[in-house]
């Protein structure tokens, strides 16, 4: 169990910073102006995106299994009306990905299996699944909200 535990971690820390990756390709590419802006309304720009896809990450990875004590103000996700610069946008970002990195890594097996304190999850290993399901939905959003602006 403890090999297929350590492929699992391995595969998701692999995978959320792909997406990661792949977002912070997508924001580069953008102007400060074009990072905000969202092309309809309502709906959201790619960095509000990003700072929802950040606090997602630190309060159900950070939080809620690593005890960082982060607290969560998920409306200013979507509606930070004094963004951050590109760079602290994308810091912010990757010292997320970090805490997931760091948290999962050092689950147990035990703790894979056993519920998320998010009930709605089940188990943390369920929840983790999700939680980059959910990256992945809005890395895709970002896509096409690139294609809207251009």
């Amino acid at each position: 169990m403890a090999d297929l535990s350590n492929t699992v971690r391995s595969a998701l820390v692999h995978a959320l910073e792909q997406l990661r990756d792949q977002v912070k390709e997508i924001a580069t590419a953008l102007t400060e102006e074009q990072l905000w802006k969202k092309p309809i309304e309502p709906g959201n720009s790619v960095g509000h995106l990003i700072l929802h896809l950040t606090g997602n990450l630190n309060h159900f990875v950070g939080a809620q299994l690593g005890k960082t004590e982060y607290v969560r103000d998920r409306e200013r996700e979507f509606t930070e009306s004094k963004p951050p610069s590109k760079a602290d946008l994308l810091k912010g970002l990757d010292k997320a990905v970090v805490t997931f990195r760091r948290v999962v890594t050092m689950l147990t097996p035990e703790e894979l299996e056993a519920a998320h304190p998010e009930a709605r999850f089940g188990t943390v290993l369920s929840a983790l699944v999700h939680l980059i399901a959910h990256f992945a939905l809005h890395r895709g959003q970002m896509t096409y909200i690139v294609r809207m602006l251009k």
